[in-house]
């Protein structure tokens, strides 16, 4: 009876000791191909802070998704294009960020683009 109460204590500390842990993904190639730094977290919520400081209308946001969602489907496709070598993939993804930042460019207002390029001078 000891035996399984000890047991059982164990089992239940190791249990919630290992919930404690903090596990971080693997990166893999395409991960890091994705981020630009070596913390793609913060680079993230960086990104949505500079967005949030726009003030966007429901409108933008709406077209602002679209883009997005748009652009992660040609990314989808072109990292999964076997036909393509390294360093075509690198090239037409490049494209991409441009296509893509010029697109987002068009949606913004005068005073909006002002507010975005100087967060990207500060971030710089």
């Amino acid at each position: 009876m000891k035996y399984t109460v000890i047991l059982f204590s164990f089992l239940l500390f190791s249990v919630f000791a290992s919930a404690q842990i903090e596990r971080k993904p693997a990166i893999t190639k395409a991960d890091s191909a994705s981020t630009t730094s070596s913390s793609g977290k913060m680079n993230k919520q960086s990104k949505k802070d500079r967005i949030k400081d726009l003030d966007l209308t429901k409108e933008q946001k709406m077209k602002m998704r679209e883009i997005k969602q748009s652009g992660k489907a040609t990314k989808e496709s072109i990292e999964n294009n076997t036909s393509l070598s390294e360093e075509e993939k690198k090239q037409q993804l490049r494209a991409l960020q441009i296509e893509q930042a010029q697109k987002i460019q068009e949606i913004l207002t005068d005073e909006q683009k002002a507010k975005f390029k100087a967060g990207r001078q500060n971030r710089q």
